[in-house]
């Protein structure tokens, strides 16, 4: 392949396949030249947001859900960690689209799933939330009492081969002794939460159980359950839980189907099904009898012929990925380590000595918080491996190379006084051999002064770190310490990761079309203000002006239908990075503040800010004359209680 590679630890990330306003997932296989090509998903955090502890938190724990998870119709997890400051999970890699993508493929043609096909979707997913609700700790044998909380299409995996997966645990939660899912929290889609879920009230797997049933009703219907114009509105219909009868809508559906519809959307939880398992098999006896010809296989055709460009591209790609070598790969840039020359006291004129100076090592202060484990101050591990080639000597205007003996430290010093008395002896050699010269003693005796300080000084500076995990820090420059701190000048260029919707958009920067089209990651001068436009025919043009000065940024946009235009400029106090700003009931992927966002003119248009952490909430109504730009304030602020009388 001519294109080169990005290489993430020990894997090759060949294809960014998705992107959200804090993570983001990419194709990848396996970076070893072993002739293996099984293929992988990896979800990792953006840098800009690996400090960000509520979120780190929230990644931590759908690990540790997913982690214990084996079947045929879950997404299993293979691998967590940290590469390059990053947070990151290794998943299967499902060669198809999630639900709500062959839905929406579908009504572009005027189809809609069979009865059949849609019985043999939600039993299957049925079959993977029950292997979830079951689940135990690998470690302990306990059950974890996974409830999912956020059963969705967007959640639901389907394969070109027909396979079924449930995926995204990242707002599951497992009870524990120090952890159990909370009151009052809601999480999740509004569309498809449970009404006890919508109360706030304490939830459990059958929450999941009513959701896939949701999802049931719409496959057969043809439509949405719960929608109205804000999350308000939605939410009064949930909590209500007034079902239309599925006949009434589709009178094709036979009575039985519609009393296993309904059963499993009862307001009351105890009336529901009171397990997944329970639902798959009331779905899998009815798919059985009533539609013995049904074929997975056929089903798969069904699903290859909606996508049937992208399966076709799909595969000539992974073909062409297979065959990468490690040889194309892009190595990710090598940041030259931060080292800095400890002060030292000056020793007296008259007894002064070389002093060699120890480089400190700068260490992350939320080394714990990252799940590191430091080393105990037994450990036989190395603590630290310095190269102290190309350092100073305290009081010399030269460079000099450290001794060999000191280039490396490994594992426990000796005892300090073992090493005093065999440089004592060897100093009592050398007098003997020289008995009669004054001035050699005195050579010998400050040689073993120096090595004994140098030698003090390390195992100081050895046990100071003793708890600290390996760290390595090698000058490979040649020139003297003096020019190795680089690590402080500005980047001179910013990775920008652009996102839209919908994605496949053009980028333009300072009037040059990038070659990649959204979502993708484009290079732009860092510390300069640049004019981004954001393309895509048959919506408005996205434009602004912005300038990037951090590492790696992201940037994403919601871009609007061709009409009339007008602008607004949407700003919120009080509110933070998980703030959701909604027009017209659509979240969009933006931040606030948000300048000259384009929207349809001369209608009304209702914005809202939203915090899903604080609950807090404000509303503005506008209506923008054509080429008129308005300001929108929003605050998010607590009620402020009644005054005593």
């Amino acid at each position: 392949m001519s294109q080169s590679l990005e290489q993430f630890g020990k894997y090759l990330l060949l294809e960014k396949v998705a992107a959200g306003g804090m993570a983001e997932i990419y194709l990848a296989r396996s970076g070893a030249a072993n002739g293996l090509n099984k293929f992988f998903a990896i979800k990792r955090i953006l840098p800009q947001y690996s400090t960000n502890d509520e979120f780190v938190a929230m990644f931590k724990e759908e690990a540790k859900v997913a982690i214990n998870l084996n079947h045929n119709n879950v997404v299993s997890i293979y691998d967590f960690g940290i590469e390059q400051s990053q947070f990151f999970l290794v998943m299967d890699y499902v060669e198809g689209r999630n639900l709500r993508q062959i839905i929406n493929e579908l009504k572009k043609t005027n189809k809609s799933f069979t009865i059949d096909q849609a019985l043999f979707l939600i039993k299957e997913t049925a079959a993977g939330l029950d292997h979830a609700h079951r689940c135990t700790d690998s470690t302990t044998g306990r059950p974890l009492n996974i409830t999912h909380r956020d059963m969705s299409p967007q959640n639901i995996m389907v394969s070109f081969e027909g396979e079924v997966k449930v995926i995204d645990f990242g707002i599951a939660k497992a009870e524990t002794d120090g952890e159990a899912t909370k009151a009052g929290t809601l999480k999740g889609k509004f569309s498809y939460m449970s009404p006890e879920q919508a109360e706030g009230q304490p939830i459990d797997p059958r929450t999941d159980v009513f959701a896939l049933g949701i999802v049931l009703w719409e496959l057969l219907a043809n439509d949405r359950l719960f929608t109205g114009s804000n999350e308000a509105a939605i939410l009064r219909k949930v909590r209500d839980c007034q079902i239309p009868p599925i006949r009434k809508i589709n009178p094709t559906v036979p009575q039985e189907l519609e009393r296993i519809v309904m059963k499993a959307l009862a307001k009351d939880r105890n009336i529901r099904y009171q397990t997944a398992a329970n639902f798959h098999r009331d779905l899998n006896r009815f798919l059985n009898t009533q539609y013995p010809e049904f074929s997975p296989q056929d089903f798969s055709l069904f699903v290859r012929e909606c996508f049937k460009t992208a399966y076709q591209d799909g595969r000539e790609k992974l073909v062409g990925y297979s065959k990468a070598k490690v040889s194309e790969l892009t190595p990710p840039p090598v940041k030259t380590p931060k080292v800095t020359v400890a002060e030292t006291v000056p020793p007296p004129p008259e007894k002064s000595a070389d002093a060699i100076n120890i480089p400190q090592a700068a260490i992350p202060e939320n080394i714990e918080e990252l799940g590191l484990e430091p080393y105990g101050l037994n450990s036989d591990e190395p603590v630290a491996k310095i190269n102290l080639d190309g350092l100073r000597f305290a009081n010399s205007g030269s460079t000099h190379k450290a001794s060999p003996s000191l280039t490396a430290i490994y594992g426990k010093p000796s005892n300090s006084n073992t090493a005093v008395t065999g440089i004592m002896h060897q100093t009592q050699k050398s007098h003997s051999r020289n008995s009669g010269s004054d001035e050699t003693l005195e050579v010998v005796f400050k040689f073993a002064l120096v090595v004994a300080l140098a030698y003090g000084g390390w195992w100081g500076y050895k046990n100071y770190f003793n708890k600290l995990p390996p760290i390595v820090i090698v000058n490979t420059s040649k020139d003297p310490v003096s020019k190795i701190d680089t690590a402080s000048k500005a980047p001179l260029e910013v990775k920008v990761s652009v996102n839209s919707s919908p994605d496949n958009a053009e980028i333009v920067v300072g009037g040059v079309v990038k070659d990649s089209k959204t979502p993708a990651i484009i290079s732009i001068p860092a510390n300069k203000e640049v004019d981004i436009i954001i393309r895509k025919s048959g919506y408005l043009d996205y434009s602004f002006s912005r300038k990037f000065s951090e590492p790696t940024e992201q940037l994403s946009v919601t871009m609007q239908a061709s009409q009339t235009t007008g602008y607004l400029n949407i700003r919120v106090t009080d509110g933070n990075s998980f703030t959701k700003i909604s027009i017209n009931g659509k979240e969009l992927l933006e931040k606030a503040p948000i300048i000259k966002y384009p929207i349809v003119a001369q209608k009304e248009t209702i914005i809202t800010a939203y915090n899903p952490i604080s609950k807090l909430k404000d509303e503005k109504t506008v209506n923008v004359n054509t080429g008129e730009s308005v300001d929108v304030l929003l605050t998010l602020e607590q009620a402020k209680p009644p005054k005593q009388k």
